[in-house]
């Protein structure tokens, strides 16, 4: 990707003239929903003119984890906060707008899904793998919100699922053995996770159903970025 791009870092690939960043930034700022914006990363960040409007540019910790923590500690919201990867140059605000608007009133945490055959519907051919559950197939976005007063209570679990997320027997250890056996045989559905998920991290956990197919989109090596390519111009002709 980095002699494709001219880059290592993947925030700055270049889509249309833009870092993939901006795109992401932009999505976002033009949102009626969304008050304040940190952008954490590594240096560069910080001389791209696209991200001028942003609140705070942040410069990069040593983990994925440690990334989102300082951003959260930065920004100190005071209600909703929005965490989202920038992997992904289609990243629009109707799509984002459309998820914060059906996030469940009770809800400390709330994470976009839909079912894969609707995200082939608009990525025909698309490599990205769901979750076969009771029920049908599944998949999730790059996109989470959390309520600011449940961040403490979750702190603990954030880490664990951050530092667990590439490893499938890690995650199976988090959910629970016998629950994740469950999921292996597909005798698990949506709520049945909602409820598992909520009671071991001990605040209100929800999917958001049907949201855009636009979240599950991730460039991260160049089968991803020639698909991109392909997209676009099916897209556009």
């Amino acid at each position: 990707m980095a002699r494709r791009t001219g880059t290592e870092v993947r925030a700055l690939f270049e889509w249309q003239g833009k870092p993939f960043v901006q795109w992401a930034f932009e999505a976002l700022r033009a949102s009626s929903r969304i008050e304040r914006i940190a952008v954490i990363g590594p240096p560069d960040l910080a001389e791209c003119a696209g991200l001028a409007g942003a609140d705070l540019i942040l410069p990069e910790r040593d983990t994925i984890t440690a990334n989102l923590f300082a951003a959260l500690d930065a920004l100190q919201p005071r209600n909703r906060v929005l965490i989202t990867a920038c992997d992904n140059p289609l990243l629009s605000t109707a799509a984002f707008d459309d998820f914060l608007s059906r996030v469940p009133a009770d809800a400390a945490v709330a994470y976009p899904i839909l079912r894969h055959e609707s995200f082939i519907e608009q990525f025909p051919g698309a490599k990205n793998v769901p979750i076969r559950l009771r029920g049908g197939r599944w998949i999730g976005g790059d996109c989470i919100v959390i309520e600011a007063s449940a961040i403490p209570r979750l702190r603990e679990a954030i880490t664990q699922v951050l530092d667990s997320r590439k490893s499938l027997i890690k995650m199976a250890r988090l959910l629970g053995l016998p629950f994740a056996a469950g999921l292996a045989f597909k005798r698990v559905g949506v709520a049945e996770i909602e409820r598992q998920v909520t009671r071991i991290a001990g605040v209100e956990f929800r999917f958001v159903p049907d949201s855009n197919p636009v979240f599950v989109v991730d460039i991260d090596d160049p089968e991803d970025w020639d698909y991109l390519q392909q997209f676009n111009q099916r897209v556009n002709g």
